[in-house]
């Protein structure tokens, strides 16, 4: 197995490179007054050429693991071989810190290998001093800035939004370089002893503007911008809000409280975007058992029809969304009670439609297929065995594919929607694969791996949560996988600009 020579190590500057730096009056040592700006050149760069300036490891020429620490454009533009060493403001998740970081599980987990690494007669590896490791935090969680002030990767348009569920956070990653660009803080969790709020969906509306998230643990939903990615609003949603659909002209959303209570809610809630506050409530009454853990909503590409998958009772709900009332109730499985119990053989998870509005294809976690349900006839017709839990399948904008991540098997099963067979499985996707987005064209695919084990992560720190992966998936070029994009822990959902809303 290769090491990753990750993070610091040691850069070889020139003699002329390292003279260039203008030491004079700099103690970079020396902590950071609160609030102080930390500057790239007279603070952090004299720690890279102290304790990195060395043959073989982070220099322009020999750049171990891909890593360039010569310059800030190299260092936060180019980054590494496995993606972003630095997060502009999140030093924590900073794969950087995780290497350098030896003194205080509170600035950022330990990974290994610790750098800087031994390098005789150069340097003997000796951990960072805490001033050293304070200031590059510091540093980072100001933006990461050059000396001009920018911050890198602030002008992005096409990204992708991938709660990563264990750490509140929604990371950002740029398409057109697949680069970890941001890791935005969620929930209203204050301190890490708190329990996390657990980001579990995230939906972009159809127009770009704002992204929404589900927190499942804390029972909000919250509105972002999705270029300033300030939070303009968060809306109580009683337990556990699950899956978000936003509709085509972004002023109204529904979710599923998929609640595992003594006495839990069985429903599914309709909201004002604008004003984040709930206008109707869902409900089936028709039953004992009622809309028993309502989880996978999707809205047809018409608009005029919402689709719920109910793990506990096992249905597929058909709602009218110009009256908000339940059209069709409709089976898994002939086997499902019709009272609402269910029978805990299939638990169906989430739900996918063609974009023609003519097929459902609702993945089954524990029986471990895909039930495909004829929307004109409101009967399943087809049901295609796939790996083990297959959790939130996605279907191409053209409507060839349908990707399903099987989180048990750690693989995708690829199914050709016009045949209604597997045509493909990609296996070693990555660590428990979650959930699939497409690019607008249909060229790649996302999916997100929630790499609780740490086995597809290069480097999973030895203290704290482990870092989690998305997998990049070039549909056109053969359904192969191309990169693993590290982040925090636990990617969970997905949705690319600009998003259906579904």
């Amino acid at each position: 197995m290769k090491k990753r020579i990750a993070i610091f190590g040691v850069l070889v500057l020139s003699v002329l490179a390292v003279n260039s730096f203008n030491f004079t009056g700099c103690d970079s040592g020396s902590p950071v007054s609160p609030g102080e700006p930390v500057s790239f050149s007279r603070s952090i760069q004299p720690i890279f050429v102290q304790n990195c300036s060395f043959p073989g490891c982070h220099n322009s020429t020999d750049k171990q693991a891909g890593i360039d620490l010569t310059s800030w454009e190299a260092l936060m533009i180019n980054g590494s071989t496995y993606g972003a060493e630095i997060v502009p403001y999140n030093s924590r998740w900073s794969h950087m810190m995780l290497h350098i970081n030896r003194v205080d599980t509170n600035i950022s987990p330990f990974s290994d290998p610790m750098m800087p690494q031994v390098k005789v007669p150069f340097t003997n590896g000796q951990p960072l001093s805490r001033n050293h490791i304070e200031m590059i935090r510091d540093w980072i969680d100001q933006g990461a800035r050059n000396d001009y002030g920018t911050v890198a990767f602030s002008n992005i348009t096409r990204k992708a939004f991938i709660t990563n569920q264990a750490s509140d956070i929604v990371a950002v990653v740029a398409l057109d370089n697949n680069r970890l660009t941001r890791l935005l803080s969620v929930g209203g969790r204050t301190s890490l002893d708190q329990p996390p709020a657990a980001p579990h969906v995230v939906i972009v509306d159809r127009q770009g503007k704002y992204f929404y998230v589900s927190l499942i643990a804390e029972g909000y939903i919250e509105k972002y911008d999705a270029m300033t990615y300030e939070k303009v609003g968060r809306m109580s949603t009683g337990t556990s809000p699950a899956h978000i659909v936003i509709t085509d002209d972004g002023n109204f959303g529904y979710f599923s409280n998929f609640d595992a209570t003594a006495n839990p809610e069985k429903n599914i809630k309709k909201f004002d975007t604008r004003t984040m506050a709930i206008v109707d409530v869902i409900t089936d009454g028709s039953r004992p058992f009622g809309m028993w853990q309502p989880h996978g909503l999707r809205l047809s590409h018409s608009g005029n029809m919402l689709l719920c998958a109910t793990e506990k009772g096992e249905f597929v709900y058909a709602i009218n969304t110009s009256t908000d009332e339940i059209t069709d109730v409709i089976p898994i499985d002939p086997s499902v009670p019709l009272n609402g119990a269910g029978t805990n053989n299939f638990v169906p998870y989430q739900v996918a439609i063609t974009p023609n509005d003519n097929f459902a294809f609702i993945s089954c976690l524990r029986s471990g297929d895909v039930r495909v349900l004829d929307l004109n006839q409101m009967t399943i017709t087809n049901i295609i065995p796939v790996g083990l839990r297959p959790l939130a399948l996605e279907i191409s904008p053209d409507g060839n594919w349908c990707y399903v991540p099987n989180q048990a098997s750690n693989s995708v099963t690829v199914i050709d929607v016009n045949t209604m067979s597997v045509f493909k499985t990609i296996s070693n996707v990555g660590g428990q694969p979650h959930k699939v987005d497409f690019t607008e064209d249909g060229h790649y695919a996302y999916v997100t791996c929630e790499s609780t084990s740490g086995g597809f992560v290069h480097h999973p720190p030895s203290s704290g949560k482990k870092p989690g992966t998305t997998a990049v998936i070039d549909v056109w070029g053969g359904h192969v996988k191309i990169k693993d994009i590290e982040m925090a822990s636990f990617p969970a959902g997905i949705s690319i600009t600009p998003g259906p809303g579904n």
